[in-house]
């Protein structure tokens, strides 16, 4: 699994080995979470072909309300740092596995299918299969890295975009 620096922005050209590493992890939390109701998607840049992405994967979990918290203690049995509520979102809790500075993995947590769920797997879905979308979305990532370093600022500025973007998306 490749990883990134957590205090540097770096931006790879897509690695069909992304897939793989989403499909270990996903077996690995699967095998901690034995819950056949629970649904893992790899959602993210790393998700779609073709694109430039941060060499972290981005993994959706849908759990249900009675599944949060023995999902959280396994997560946290395989190494990763659990972390709640995702911002002020309700029914969206959020985990992160690091080594060191290295970030792997970050999990979004739902308690729901809400419209955020949706939204990642369709963005996900329409930039797989829209080539024109996906090179606008990547160029704009290319052109954005550029003139930002700091990861933080780079995440500010793409979700203020993407949330324009998302309408082209629907």
């Amino acid at each position: 699994m490749f990883g990134m620096d957590k205090k540097k922005l770096q931006l790879l050209p897509h690695d069909v080995v992304w897939k793989d590493d989403f499909l270990f992890e996903k077996q690995r939390i699967k095998a901690a979470f034995d819950d056949s109701a629970i649904c893992i998607e790899h959602i993210g840049s790393t998700a779609i072909p073709n694109i430039y992405a941060k060499p972290i994967l981005d993994i959706a979990i849908l759990c249900g309300e009675k599944g949060l918290e023995n999902l959280a203690e396994a997560l946290v049995k395989l190494g990763y740092e659990y972390r709640g509520q995702f911002d002020d979102e309700s029914g969206h809790f959020y985990a992160v596995l690091d080594k060191e500075n290295i970030r792997y993995c970050q999990v979004h947590i739902y308690t729901e299918a809400n419209a955020d769920w949706h939204l990642k797997l369709r963005f996900r879905d329409v930039l797989s299969k829209n080539a024109e979308l996906a090179r606008e979305y990547n160029d704009y990532k290319l052109e954005l890295a550029k003139r930002v370093s700091n990861k933080s600022e780079y995440a500010a500025i793409k979700t203020k975009w993407v949330d324009k973007f998302i309408l082209k998306v629907l």
